[in-house]
């Protein structure tokens, strides 16, 4: 799965067209606006499902899938701030750790 979102570009959500409410109560219209917003969300859900990392942990933690370059990550073991620059994870004076 994780080669897989690699060679895939993630799509960010498209917010749904929501149809228009009619001036009495159908249960028609209730239908097709939870369908709108139920299609919405999954979107979000997928979306964010493929992006998920974490911010901090431990050396033998970090990520190695889905980075990309500007990546943040704390290392608690270190006890500092690190970038993924493309190829290594790196310091702020760029000093591969």
């Amino acid at each position: 799965m994780a080669n897989l979102l690699k060679t895939l570009p993630l799509r960010p959500p498209i917010a749904p067209n929501l149809p228009i409410a009619p001036v009495d109560y159908t249960q028609t219209y209730q239908d097709q606006l939870l369908n709108a917003l139920r299609l919405y969300f999954n979107q979000i859900d997928n979306f964010t499902q493929g992006i998920n990392l974490p911010n901090s942990g431990v050396t033998t933690g970090r990520p190695v899938n889905n980075l990309s370059v500007g990546q943040f990550y704390f290392d608690t073991t270190l006890g500092i701030p690190i970038w993924w620059n493309g190829e290594h994870w790196v310091n702020s004076s760029g000093t591969t750790v």
